[in-house]
């Protein structure tokens, strides 16, 4: 793995992958985005079966179970 990076992008959310997209557009500039989690394994039916969706919600495997103020 290389040492040093041009840009780094934490999150692999829907903009962080659309920045990274951009940016690494051009062949001059390298690019590492970060994101927590575990890997995202193919058997796991939670993840990729919709009729699951509601099972790992309150799970603290899946969810991080962060909270904000109202607003």
């Amino acid at each position: 793995m290389k040492e040093s990076f041009d840009y780094v992008i934490v999150g692999g959310g829907s903009a962080g992958c659309a920045l990274a997209n951009r940016l690494s557009a051009d062949p001059n500039n390298s690019v590492l985005v970060l994101e927590a989690g575990r890997p995202d394994y193919w058997f796991d039916v939670f993840i990729h079966m919709p009729a699951a969706l509601m099972f790992p919600i309150g799970s603290k495997f899946y969810d991080w179970m962060y909270s904000s103020q109202p607003e």
